[in-house]
């Protein structure tokens, strides 16, 4: 008994510790969570659960679990942020002259009463500044919003992870905070695949939802060849806007 309230107690100094570690400060004053140490904290609370239903030995059960799960949550990490680019005058005039003059079809004339996107074009890349961490991925997209409504859209980024077998690893959806009418926009995320990720495959799918409405969807496949290779990405399906 002595023993397993030990181990419990271990597993929630750890937590705690965690917790601690996933406490920042916004400019505001308040507080946030990084999401990261956020992941690791659900994988813990689950593993905690799974391991002492699974041990006889509760406590100790409780505590690898928690490790395992730890694990597991943290299995991708991510960071986010978006900004705007070009305002609403600038982009609506834009595609109106290349409407025109016939560069484009006439479905891209910005309406004259909702805000609506026409275009979402992503580039994923490995960050060659970053050597400490060979596993980490960068997606860059680039977001158009055209015309005249007042009602300002609701658009969010969804990102998926696969591995070898097609199960998911992880999903994000991320809130384009910039987005205050119409405008160019840009996001950035970056993410680290698991460290034994070495000779492994993965599939890594964005896609774009304005109104609860999904535009776009692009798709990669992602290897991490060897120590020295370099990293093998491969666009799979980035259809016509």
């Amino acid at each position: 008994m002595h023993t397993k309230h030990r181990l419990r107690s271990i597993a929630t100094a750890l937590a705690g510790a965690m917790l601690l570690s996933a406490c920042a400060t916004n400019p505001d004053g308040s507080l946030a969570f990084d999401p990261k140490i956020t992941s690791v904290l659900v994988g813990a609370a689950a593993g905690c659960a799974v391991g002492s239903a699974t041990s006889s030995k509760s406590g100790q059960g409780c505590l690898v679990g928690a490790a395992i799960g730890a694990a597991a949550g943290y299995l991708v990490g991510w960071y986010f942020e978006s900004k705007k680019l070009a305002d609403a005058k600038t982009i609506n005039r834009d595609y109106e002259n290349q409407v025109k003059a016939g560069k484009i079809g006439k479905d891209y004339r910005p309406p004259k009463n909702e805000v609506v996107p026409v275009k979402f074009e992503t580039k994923m890349t490995h960050p060659s500044n970053n050597a400490a961490n060979k596993n980490e991925f960068q997606v860059t997209s680039n977001t158009d919003l055209i015309g005249y409504g007042d009602r300002v859209p609701e658009v969010h980024q969804n990102y998926a992870i696969y591995d070898e077998k097609n199960q998911l690893l992880e999903e994000r959806t991320e809130k384009m905070t910039a987005v205050d009418g119409a405008g160019r926009y840009q996001t950035q995320s970056k993410f680290s695949l698991p460290a034994d990720a070495k000779g492994k495959q993965y599939t890594v799918k964005t896609s774009l939802v304005a109104n609860n409405k999904p535009f776009k969807e692009s798709s990669y496949k992602v290897s991490v060849l060897g120590d020295d290779a370099p990293m093998l990405i491969v666009a799979l399906h980035e259809p016509r806007d």
